[in-house]
Formats: C-alpha cells, structure tokens, sequence
C-alpha cells in the first residue's frame, strides 16, 4: 500500500550520463526540507543556487526550483533540483534528500497524486504516459488529441446518452402504475441507436489502441519460403538468419518498424511444419503457434512450391497472404500478394495491403485520439450489456432492463474514474516511468 502523506523524490530525467539532471521532490515535507537544504523559506515559482553537501569532501551546486500548492503538476508543494547529469552525482543527491524526510518514488506516483488532487483527469494520466512512451510522430500527435480532450469528450457523451435512456426505462418501472404514456417500443429504438453509436466508437477505439500500443503482427508459413528474408526487408537488416536449409528460424525474432508513420511490431516465427525434426523445433513450433493467439495481424507467406497450402487461424484474425519468390513463379493465378522479397520487388503494395487490413480508415485513424486497452475492454463490457438490455426491452422484462443499463453506465464510467480500488490503481499507474 502506497502511502500518499509521504514526500516523495525521483529523478525525473532518462537514466545515464548527460549535462544536466533534474530531481523532482513532492509532497507536505517539501518546505521544511526546502528549509534544511537552502537556508531560505520555500515561495511559488522561486528559483535559488544552493550549494549541498552531498557526503564527506562532496558537494554539488544546484539550482532549486519551487511550487506551491495546489499551483503545481502534483497539486502539492514540489521542488525540481537541476544538478549536473552524472549518475554518481544523481545517486548521491537523492540519498542525501532521503535522509531528510522523504522516500523513493513508486512507478507513476507523481501523476497518481496528480490524478488524485484533481489535477488532471485519468484519461489525461493515462495520455501523460503514453505521451512519454510514444514510438511514433503520428502515435504523438494522436496523444495530443487526447491531453485537448477529444477521447474523454466523447465517452463524456456516451455517459449522457446512457444516463438519459436510463431515466426513462427507470421513469417506467416507478410510475408503471400511472398513465405516463411512455412507449417501450421508443426505448428499444433509442436503445438500439445507442448501440450502433457505441459499435462504431468501439471500432474506432480498437484503431486508437492499435495506433498507441503497436500492431503486433507475426509472419508465418511454411518453411523456407522467404519469412525471414522479408523480415529483413522490412527492418532493412539482417534481423533473422537467412539460409537454404529449412527450419534455421526455431525462435521468435522481434522488431519494431514504422510503416506509413504506424508501428508495426514484427515476428518472424518458425515455419508451422506438420511434425518438428526435433525437440528444438518443437518448441519453436509452439512458440509460432502461441504468437499467433496474441497477433493483431497475421502475414502468411508460401512460394510457388506451396499454392496449396491452408492453415486454420484463430477466429477474427486478420490476414494478409502473400506469394513470395514470384521472380521464380510461373502464371499461377492467386489472389494473394506477389512480392519477391529477396529482390524487394512489390513491397510498397504490400505495405499498403497491411495498412488496410488492419484499420477501418486509415484517415480516421490518424485524425483521431490515443487509447488503451483498458478503455477498450471496458466499451465492449458496456456494449455487452447494451446488447442484453435491448433483448429483455423486446421481452418487455423492463425491471431486468434497466439492471443491465445499470451495469453499461458503471464500465463507462470506469474509464474516467475507476471503482476506488488502490490495487486499480496501481495497476494502471504502475506502467508510467519512476520520475513521472
């Protein structure tokens, strides 16, 4: 259990050698330490040199920084100490301020309290993080959206829908005993409504997530038909080991690269062969099989020795097939991608074909917000019962109705404040950096 009375302290810079450093201080201690390590009274916005002593023989001039609260990111009284960036010197600092009434940082504390004091909203917590951790230009300019409000104006939306339909189906069970006039056939079509409204934006939250978390896509087939070769085609490297003999990949090869500015996190996998020649491939077998649950998008590579080849993937999954070697095909009619990897012919049309299968719209997807997950799970939870309130409206079971209208409003409203649980959140804030 966190401890929020606590004064807290993290360096709030990358770790590793640089020009300057900054340590960040937050917390109700944070005057009389200002106190102890600068001779002066903490004040808003003040900036002091101060000289410390950081052990015998060592001292570090540093430059002291201080807000007031609730006029800081924390909404509590905070100091930035920039001191120069080496790490030793970093290290002997916050030990130092450790033993003047304070204590490590956890992961994401500092935006915890943040969120707490009512400095920033959780979706914005969440953008802060993924703001930081951002692995591409448009994936940042997607996370702007989201700190300026438009995911959260939306699910703001949404809760007001909801909270509407629910007055009126529970407006029908208190006064069913009167002439109200109110029409369940009406309800169901809102309802109704409301669903398609909340499946378009689950689709569109589903490319949100997909943009901020990286598509995680596997490449697989047969073996020795060109999947790590176009692996290195598209990391533009020797990331996997080429070679004639079949069955050289036995593990899972990853990398992150960017197609048309989204984040495509490959892996090249081990050819699904029907029987492994050993123990080894075996295992890389599984491990194939294993990615393939968890891929986003699945990238099925044959030559023209394997026109014939069919494999059964995981229900929903989406697949791009491709044709590879085509510089040694003949006229085989296919319906699948002819690329030859080995001398990068067709790729851009490949590259297009995996943006395409992956997003409803491309357009949308860069125009529009961050999400996570989380966010995700909590809409199709919503939408779940949506769909089971619509049913029993159609049965005239209002009573029932209304229940699940209950339970559609509490998952939506999860996503901009969860049920108080510390384990919650400290689960979500757990992922952000030490410093942040």
């Amino acid at each position: 259990m966190i401890n929020l009375e606590d004064t807290i302290v993290a360096c709030a810079t990358p770790p590793g050698s640089g020009a300057i450093s900054s340590i960040r201080i937050s917390g109700k201690d944070c005057s009389k330490l200002y106190k102890k390590i600068s001779g002066k009274s903490m004040a808003h916005k003040e900036i002091h040199i101060s000289e410390i002593e950081l052990s015998s023989g060592i001292k570090e001039k540093c430059v002291l920084t201080s807000f007031i609260s609730p006029n800081s990111y924390t909404g509590e009284d905070t100091i930035e100490i920039s001191c120069h960036g080496n790490p030793l010197i970093v290290e002997l600092l916050i030990t130092k301020l450790k033993t003047l009434d304070c204590r490590d940082a956890q992961p994401g504390e500092f935006t915890m309290r943040s969120y707490l004091n009512g400095k920033v909203s959780l979706i914005e917590a969440e953008a802060i993080s993924d703001l930081i951790s951002a692995r591409s230009i448009e994936n940042i300019k997607a996370v702007n959206k989201s700190l300026a409000g438009s995911f959260e104006k939306k699910i703001d939306e949404l809760i007001y829908e909801l909270k509407s339909m629910r007055a009126r189906v529970e407006g029908e069970i208190d006064f069913n005993d009167q002439d109200t006039n109110i029409d369940l056939n009406e309800i169901n079509a809102n309802l109704d409504s409301f669903r398609i409204i909340i499946e378009d934006f689950i689709n569109t939250t589903s490319d949100a997530v997909l943009m901020n978390e990286g598509i995680k896509t596997i490449i697989t087939g047969p073996e020795n038909v060109g999947k790590s070769t176009l692996m290195n085609v598209f990391t533009k490297k020797k990331t996997s080991i080429v070679s004639e003999i079949a069955g050289t990949t036995r593990d899972l090869v990853t990398k992150s690269v960017k197609i048309h500015g989204l984040v495509f996190d490959l892996i090249d996998s081990a050819g699904l062969s029907s029987r492994a020649k050993d123990k080894i491939e075996e295992i890389g077998t599984n491990l194939a099989k294993n990615a393939l649950e968890e891929a986003d998008l699945i990238i099925e590579v044959v030559d023209h020795n394997n026109l014939n080849y069919e494999m059964r993937y995981p229900k929903g999954k989406k697949v791009v097939k491709v044709l590879n070697k085509s510089d040694l095909a003949g006229d085989e009619k296919t319906k699948r991608i002819n690329i030859s990897a080995k001398y990068e012919q067709n790729i851009t049309k490949l590259e297009n074909c995996l943006v395409d299968a992956v997003f409803l719209s491309k357009n949308q997807v860069l125009g529009g917000f961050s999400a996570r997950s989380r966010h995700l799970n909590l809409l199709n939870s919503c939408n779940d019962e949506i769909l089971r309130a619509c049913s029993l409206c159609e049965e005239f079971s209002i009573e029932l109705c209304a229940e699940h209208l209950k339970n559609a409003s509490g998952y939506l409203g999860q996503i901009k404040s969860p049920y108080s649980s510390d384990d919650l959140l400290g689960e979500i804030f757990s992922s952000f950096c030490i410093g942040k």
